[in-house]
């Protein structure tokens, strides 16, 4: 048994790219509304650009436009921003060539929509974050990770691995399932600024220490809203 809260919550509109941080968000059988929508491509073909072939990726950000009456919206395109700050519309024809330019994509790119985050939702556990800073001796930040929920709960580090797929984790008021640990590809390695240094003790650390896993994923059936500060319980 362990309890604890939310303390960060982020959404990810482009796969690749740096993501938003939310105050709350609106999760169903899809995983969090506005999340991994569009995926970069190679032009007319499915295979995917992505952050461990082109870092610097990571360096754009995608967010969806504030809404009046909820900032954390999902309504409408996500609007891309370069590493120096340039806003893109989606729909703006010179927006697939500067994107291929400034990431080194030199067969070019496509946006395109894609099946999302596969209905589910990646936490992270601060303790095992902390851990692993304290392991490596330097900190080690949560967004190499790309999580969209971020606790903070009173489990030893890395506990959440043992925790019995299929069981239930309460956010907020709702009742969440346990899936699986996230298997690591080589993203976590990459600065996740898109500053294209790789750091190649922390991967060989989390293939090691951690049987190449870090976070979990858990998803609902339901159409449910959870918020920064909702208690968790497990």
């Amino acid at each position: 048994m362990f309890a604890g809260e939310i303390r960060q919550l982020w959404r990810y509109p482009v796969k690749g790219l740096r993501g938003e941080p939310l105050r709350s968000a609106v999760v169903d059988a899809d995983g969090i509304a506005g999340d991994r929508l569009l995926g970069v491509f190679e032009p007319g073909t499915d295979k995917s650009v992505w952050g461990g072939s082109h870092p610097k990726l990571m360096g754009w950000e995608a967010a969806h436009p504030a809404q009046c009456s909820n900032a954390d919206s999902a309504a409408g395109d996500p609007v891309l921003y370069e590493s120096g700050g340039a806003a893109w519309a989606l729909d703006d024809p010179g927006l697939p060539a500067r994107l291929a330019e400034t990431v080194g994509a030199d067969k070019g790119v496509e946006l395109r929509r894609t099946r999302g985050s596969a209905g589910r939702m990646l936490v992270v556990f601060e303790a095992s974050l902390r851990r692993l800073s304290e392991q490596l001796g330097r900190e080690i930040a949560a967004a190499r990770f790309r999580p969209n929920v971020v606790v903070d709960a009173d489990l030893e580090p890395f506990a959440e691995y043992r925790l019995e797929r299929g069981s239930s984790i309460r956010l907020g008021d709702n009742d969440f399932t346990l899936q699986k640990p996230c298997e690591r590809c080589v993203l976590p390695s990459w600065t996740p600024d898109g500053s294209n240094v790789r750091d190649m003790e922390l991967h060989k650390h989390i293939i090691k220490e951690t049987d190449n896993h870090f976070g979990i994923y858990v998803t609902t059936p339901a159409r449910v809203v959870v918020k920064v500060g909702d208690p968790i319980a497990g």
